[in-house]
C-alpha cells in the first residue's frame, strides 16, 4: 500500500486528461444544440476552439444575424442545456489523452494526491473521470459551478488549494491551454504545460513546456526524489 504524502497535482480536465477539446467532437455537440433552436452552426474552427460556451453563443447570434428583439437572444441557458445533453449522449466517444491514465496511476502509486480543476460542469467532469477510471483517485474536484470567475482568473486554482488546505509550495498544475496556464500561474503555481503544439510561443509562461509529459517532470516539479516517499 502506498504512503500518502502532502503533495498535490492539480490537473486540468478538457484537453489535458480527456480529448474533449477535439474539434470534430465540439462541432458535433454545438451543431446538435443549434438544431434545437433553429440556428445554423456556421462558425469556423478558430471561432469555437478555446472559447467559452457563452462566447460561442454570442458568435452564433452574430453569424446567424439574430435580431435584437428575437427571443433566441435570451435563450443562452436553454442552448447550454442542449449542449450539455449532447455531451452526455456522446460522452463515451471522448477518450483519455494518450498516457494520461498511466501518469495518474504512477503518481497514485507514489502517494501523490491528485485533484481536478476544470471549467467544465461537475456532472460532465465526473462522467469523464469515471469513464477514464480515474474518479476514485481524485481527491478533489473544482468545477465551473464552484467559481464566479473561471480561468484565466486564478480563482479556480485558489479555491482548489483552499479545499485541500494546501498552498503553491505543495502543488503543481498541469494544463494544455494558455487560458489554463495563465490561471495557474496567477495563483502562484508551478505549472507544467502539456501541449500538442510546441511551436506556440505563448506557452512559454509555463515553468515547463512539453509534448511528452513524464512522471519525472511531475516529481521534479513537486520537489520530490523519484525514490520517495
Amino acid at each position: 500500500m502506498c504512503v500518502i504524502i502532502n503533495k498535490y497535482i492539480l490537473w486540468d480536465l478538457d484537453g489535458t486528461i480527456v480529448n474533449s477539446e477535439d474539434l470534430i467532437f465540439k462541432k458535433l455537440i454545438f451543431s446538435s444544440a443549434c438544431e434545437q433552436l433553429g440556428l445554423d452552426f456556421n462558425l469556423q474552427e478558430n471561432a469555437y476552439a478555446g472559447n467559452t460556451v457563452k462566447e460561442i453563443f454570442a458568435l452564433l447570434l452574430q453569424s446567424n444575424h439574430v435580431s435584437d428583439d428575437s427571443p433566441v437572444r435570451s435563450a443562452f441557458d436553454l442552448w447550454k442545456g442542449h449542449v450539455l445533453s449532447a455531451v452526455s449522449e456522446n460522452i463515451l466517444s471522448v477518450k483519455p489523452r494518450s498516457n494520461a491514465v498511466e501518469l495518474w496511476q504512477q503518481c497514485h502509486k507514489l502517494g501523490i494526491q491528485q485533484a481536478v480543476v476544470t471549467s467544465n460542469h461537475q456532472e460532465i467532469a465526473i462522467q469523464y473521470l469515471r469513464n477514464a477510471g480515474l474518479y476514485d483517485m481524485c481527491v478533489s474536484l473544482t468545477c465551473m459551478e464552484d467559481v464566479r470567475h473561471p480561468k484565466p482568473d486564478p480563482e479556480p486554482y485558489l479555491l482548489a488549494m483552499s479545499k485541500l488546505n494546501s498552498s503553491p509550495a505543495s502543488c503543481i498544475a498541469i494544463e494544455d491551454s494558455i487560458t489554463g496556464i495563465r490561471s495557474a500561474k496567477a495563483a502562484g503555481l508551478y505549472t507544467l504545460a502539456w501541449v500538442k503544439d510546441m511551436d506556440d510561443v505563448s506557452f512559454g509562461i509555463a515553468d515547463v513546456v512539453t509534448a511528452k509529459l513524464s512522471v519525472v517532470d511531475i516529481v521534479r516539479g513537486l520537489g520530490l526524489d523519484m525514490h520517495q516517499p
